[in-house]
């Protein structure tokens, strides 16, 4: 009986049949997310950055050399504050709309994470369409991005604090008209 670690080694030689095992592996070792910062650079005070994630220990890290070939974009590195975590990343809007999207949209997933996926393409559709450098359009993609992974549970800032900054803002900009 073959353990859970010799799995991982022994991938798939037909390229269709990787694609599938990859798009399982990342259903369960992936991660989808959409970070929310305060920016004085941008014009509204928030950016917003999308990044997809792939994690395994470093002794596994094999696979995720194959899903950065796979997938043909991104980049590799170890996880900070964790030296035994690799993560392979891809954070670029190009990248994002021409590579990762169209693979998981082919090559989909069936768990909680094809929700989140979901919303994920959403969001990175509507930032290439620079929606999200005026208030309401950053505040739409901003609610989606908080319905993902089990709801922003574990995000720093609040909702909340978003629609009170750009309501803030739009109100200044406003009386400065």
């Amino acid at each position: 009986m073959l353990g859970a670690d010799n799995q991982q080694e022994r991938l798939p030689e037909n390229v269709e049949n990787l694609k599938w095992y990859l798009a399982g592996f990342i259903d369960g070792e992936g991660c989808y997310s959409i970070a929310i910062r305060k920016s004085e650079y941008s014009k509204i005070g928030w950016t917003m950055n999308p990044l997809f994630q792939v994690y395994q220990h470093k002794d596994n890290d094999h696979v995720l050399y194959v899903c950065k070939e796979i997938i043909g974009c991104g980049y590799i590195s170890h996880k900070g504050g964790n030296p035994l975590c690799t993560t392979y990343c891809v954070d670029k809007i190009s990248d994002l709309i021409d590579k990762v999207i169209p693979f998981f949209d082919k090559y989909f997933l069936i768990g909680e994470k094809y929700n989140n996926f979901l919303l994920f393409k959403e969001i990175v559709i509507g930032i290439s369409k620079k929606e999200h450098l005026n208030s309401g359009g950053f505040l739409h993609l901003a609610r989606l991005a908080f319905q993902m992974n089990k709801h922003g549970m574990h995000r720093k800032i609040t909702l909340t604090e978003i629609i009170n900054s750009l309501t803030k803002s739009s109100e200044t900009i406003r009386q400065t008209s």
